[in-house]
């Protein structure tokens, strides 16, 4: 899966090895958005903090905020300040919107991350967060977590937050057809775009819950 194309814009089509993952994903991600911001401290003109910001990829999703992204560089990034997600440059209840998505799988101490983002946060302000349950080893050697609701579930309640919802974006049927075309052969790519039309179909039809492949939490500070 190519990280960098997907950190330009959100855009996928059927041809595309990566396009179960990001049509799984996007929805939801844009959902929480717009939920983060219809019940932040100030949903006028809300201060939004994305922390791992890469190439803005979400940005045009907080137009109606004050919108401020956080990097660890300028590496294949576009960032406003250059910072470590943990140990976050910013004063104490800041912000009404902290926003971090397929980041903390990245980060060495992932507790840390969250704690950061609370410490941030104003009081009733939202995290909205995302990682990996399922995902090839990227952008190696910096891949050190994949995590299960409930992990995500304890770090994010330990921190102090209160959970809205922790929601997977997929199911076992699209976790098994990724990771068929991860390891698909290059003589037999011609049958991605068949994959990538017929999963969503047998998906519906599974009723596992047990897998996916990332999660989306959304949590408030009380």
């Amino acid at each position: 899966m190519n990280i960098e194309s997907r950190l330009q814009r959100r855009q996928t089509n059927i041809l595309s090895r990566s396009h179960l993952v990001y049509r799984s994903l996007w929805p939801l991600i844009e959902e929480a958005i717009q939920n983060a911001i219809a019940s932040c401290p100030n949903p006028i003109s809300p201060l939004v903090l994305d922390v791992g910001c890469g190439e803005r990829p979400y940005a045009d999703l907080f137009q109606k905020t004050q919108y401020i992204g956080l990097n660890y560089s300028t590496v294949a990034a576009s960032p406003d300040i250059v910072g470590d997600a943990q140990a976050l440059p910013l004063k104490n209840d800041s912000f009404d919107i902290v926003f971090s998505t397929q980041v903390i799988e990245h980060v060495p101490e992932p507790k840390i991350l969250v704690a950061e983002a609370f410490r941030v946060l104003k009081p009733g302000g939202i995290f909205v967060l995302t990682g990996p349950f399922y995902w090839p080893l990227h952008e190696e050697p910096y891949d050190f977590f994949r995590f299960t609701r409930y992990g995500f579930q304890h770090i994010v309640s330990s921190a102090g937050f209160n959970i809205i919802g922790i929601q997977g974006d997929a199911g076992a049927i699209t976790q098994v057809a990724i990771s068929l075309i991860e390891v698909m052969p290059r003589w037999l790519r011609i049958l991605i775009p068949i994959i990538n039309l017929i999963t969503p179909w047998i998906q519906r039809m599974s009723i596992n819950s047990k897998s996916t492949l990332n999660y989306i939490v959304i949590a408030k500070k009380p």
